[in-house]
């Protein structure tokens, strides 16, 4: 009869579930490929994979598409960011939170580009602890921004 380390097998879950919760704690957003001039419904899902809960969300719209609106999520106020055009360029969530281990969704309206190409979204995430969590870089990057490949539909 084999017997097994105890230290081994507490290792393997420790190790499983640190890798589970870095790929649980990136922002995304949905649809990650939209159609070409399309009004897309988009959300942005929001997990906190840290103790301290998440409690401000801060968005940069990417040049390319419109935002038409946001819609308001329970608990949560909205500060929206315009340039001098009265364009919607970014937007602010506060005074909610988001606890550890569980997630948020947050909807808006946005035209998209009349032409294909890569959307790159910007957030940062801010605990209550005052941490932050970039997620403003590249794909390959270990804080990749969520992307929404725009592409010609038919």
């Amino acid at each position: 009869m084999q017997t097994r380390q105890p230290g081994i097998s507490c290792l393997l879950v420790v190790a499983a579930l640190v890798l589970a919760s870095s790929a649980f704690g990136h922002v995304r957003i949905s649809p990650t490929e939209a159609a070409t001039g399309a009004t897309e419904r988009y959300s942005m899902r929001v997990p906190t994979e840290r103790q301290s809960p998440t409690v401000r969300l801060e968005i940069e719209f990417p040049v390319a598409v419109s935002v038409i609106s946001l819609e308001a999520s329970p608990g949560w106020r909205i500060d929206q960011k315009k340039d001098t055009q009265g364009r919607i360029t970014g937007a602010v969530w506060s005074g909610g939170s988001i606890p550890f281990a569980e997630y948020r969704d947050f909807y808006f309206e946005a035209r998209n580009p009349a032409m294909e190409m890569k959307l790159e979204w910007k957030v940062i995430q801010i605990y209550e602890d005052g941490t932050r969590s970039e997620w403003t870089g590249p794909e390959s990057s270990r804080a990749p921004g969520p992307v929404t490949m725009v592409k010609k539909k038919g």
